[in-house]
């Protein structure tokens, strides 16, 4: 009998329906392929190797397809602060395609490497890959180059400093420190790629430091002009992008064609049998992939659900009969909280303002509870968001007063029901997750931004995925168990419960991050967390509003949602304590 329920909610499927998911998967899979396999002239390798202090670094390895008969030339490629290896693939990849081998990593603490972040200690990574190409006898150890972004600068601006082996040293978004000047018998050539709105490092400082290497007082050091020459190996130069801030400098495609050329410039002998520019055309190609990715994620949602059986009341069934539906939306008898003589208006903004008013007290309130965990960053990103939940809690609190509901009945309202439609629920959240991150992966994780955590931060993962949950169970009952029921289940009314779920809590992260900027007199964290956070909102938004509209709970979606956040944000938290944290802030 289950099997022709089955069968018959497949045959229910209508042929648009089909030929848009099949459409959504041919743009997945196509943008997959094109994206593992451009520039073809480049091949991959990864691994880890030991520092002598015993960590464990991990390295991915860009390098051309077609022989070269000389030794090759190696660019050791270093990241930034909550970053990792693959926030540099795009300037690897452009590396290799021109002739180079290029080493992206993970500092300590970061990404897939082992060990807790240490400034102090991060010159040993790059020491241990210097180690792995010596190890090689393809390269060229005379004739290296480094490439540092924000954090990455300063480990490599030391290493260039204190070995004749580099001839070039290109700054992204970072200082120059003092730095040996080259000669055509021990070339340096330092190129430093600046963004107009960069929130961490001051053009001025940078002219400043530059002009003591070229010989130029600061107010007479221009940008965009070459001092020196790479024949003396002596070329200097200031890039400045006008469209950039400091996280986009890690993809932006001006600074990947810009630090190409130097280091092709500084070897103008290396053989380049790959001219072409690849940084564009694999940007349409993730453009691709994520359009594909999020189509059929949708599409699977919604199969899961009707094959899952979240199933409609009868009178609504009889409904849907009655008006003739081949194919009739599953339309569930959702759960919901009732304030009836509070308007939908008043509900939005009395949300915004205990978000606004509560959120700071209820950081700090947290705060205390993730104080000893390691990954202090994800201590300090899911007690932003308990904050708001925090005032969201309250208000329900007294909502739940003025109508005679406890705070007990209200929180408790989910989990009302038949064990087996909480365990389907908990089911469908764990799929669509893995699902979920198997596209995220696919597209964004292996090319732009690392998402997989390291096998060093997964036990203590289970902390943050409960406080997780927690966190995201309260915004999701507030918005969608009191306000998304006020609304139908059109498309236009679902596009404004996802805008509504998406904006107030873009709003009140979008606060908290400037406040704290300001008290911190920068605007380096607001600068670096907005441009990764907005995606993940909208992709929180779009999970919750689709969840809660096909199964009428909202279990599954924080699930998934969970699952989802905690992951890639302890993938860009580095190992490190909160007091390591509260170091940084300070500096």
């Amino acid at each position: 009998m289950q099997n022709l329920n089955l069968k018959n909610k497949i045959q229910n499927v209508s042929k648009k329906q089909a030929i848009l998911f099949a459409f959504f998967l041919c743009l997945f899979i196509i943008g997959t392929i094109l994206i593992s396999i451009i520039p073809i002239s480049v091949k991959s390798s990864c691994g880890y190797i030991q520092t002598s202090d015993g960590e464990f670094i991990s390295y991915n390895v860009y390098e051309p397809t077609y022989s070269v008969e000389s030794k090759k030339k190696a660019v050791i490629i270093g990241h930034g602060y909550m970053a990792n290896k693959e926030f540099m693939k795009g300037y690897a990849m452009e590396l290799a395609a021109a002739g180079f081998v290029a080493i992206p990593f993970d500092f300590r603490g970061h990404g897939q490497s082992t060990g807790e972040l240490n400034h102090g200690s991060l010159t040993t990574d790059v020491e241990a890959i210097i180690s792995y190409l010596n190890g090689r006898t393809d390269i060229d150890m005379n004739n290296l180059s480094y490439i540092g972004y924000s954090m990455g600068g300063g480990p490599g601006n030391i290493i260039v400093n204190n070995s004749v082996n580099f001839s070039a040293f290109v700054g992204v978004g970072t200082s120059l420190g003092d730095i040996r000047n080259g000669t055509s018998l021990n070339p340096l050539n330092v190129l430093m790629v600046h963004a107009k709105f960069d929130e961490a490092f001051e053009l001025s400082r940078l002219k400043q430091q530059v002009g003591n290497r070229v010989g130029v007082s600061a107010s007479n050091v221009d940008v965009n002009q070459l001092y020196g020459s790479f024949k003396e190996g002596n070329a200097t130069k200031i890039y400045l992008d006008d469209n950039s801030n400091h996280l986009a400098v890690a993809w932006d495609t001006d600074f990947l064609r810009e630090a190409r050329d130097w280091i092709i410039n500084t070897f103008p002998d290396t053989p380049t049998y790959d001219e072409n520019f690849y940084g564009h055309a694999r940007l349409l190609i993730l453009l691709i992939q994520i359009i594909g990715g999020l189509g059929i994620f949708v599409y699977i949602v919604y199969g899961l659900t009707s094959i899952l059986n979240f199933e409609r009341g009868e009178k609504q069934k009889e409904e849907g009969e009655e008006k003739g539906s081949k194919s009739p939306e599953i339309i569930v008898e959702a759960k919901k909280i009732e304030f009836e003589e509070i308007t939908t208006q008043k509900l939005l903004f009395l949300s915004i303002i205990y978000s606004l008013v509560l959120g700071i007290p209820g950081m700090f309130i947290s705060m205390f509870a993730f104080i000893a965990l390691p990954l202090a960053i994800e201590g300090f990103v899911l007690s932003m968001l308990f904050g708001q939940s925090f005032g969201l809690l309250i208000m329900l609190w007294r909502l739940g007063k003025k109508h005679d509901l406890s705070l007990k009945s209200i929180i408790k309202r989910p989990f009302e029901g038949e064990r087996k439609e909480f365990l389907k629920s908990i089911g469908l959240g764990l799929i669509i997750a893995a699902i979920l991150y198997g596209i995220l992966y696919a597209s964004v994780g292996r090319n732009y931004m690392g998402i997989l955590p390291s096998i060093f931060k997964l036990p203590w993962i289970p902390i943050y995925l409960l406080a997780g949950f927690v966190i995201f169970l309260i915004y999701n009952l507030t918005i969608q168990l009191v306000i998304q029921p006020r609304f139908s289940t059109s498309l236009k009314s679902t596009l404004k419960v996802f805008l509504m779920f998406f904006g107030i809590q873009f709003i009140y992260i979008n606060v908290i991050l400037l406040t704290l900027c300001a008290f911190m007199r920068s605007l380096f964290f607001w600068g670096v967390m907005i441009p990764v956070s907005t995606p993940i909102l909208l992709i929180s938004a779009l999970i919750a509003v689709i969840c809660y509209k096909r199964t009428g709970n909202i279990i599954s979606g924080t699930l998934c949602i969970t699952i989802f956040f905690v992951l890639v944000v302890s993938t860009i938290s580095p190992y490190q304590s909160f007091l390591s944290l509260l170091g940084t802030f300070l500096h």
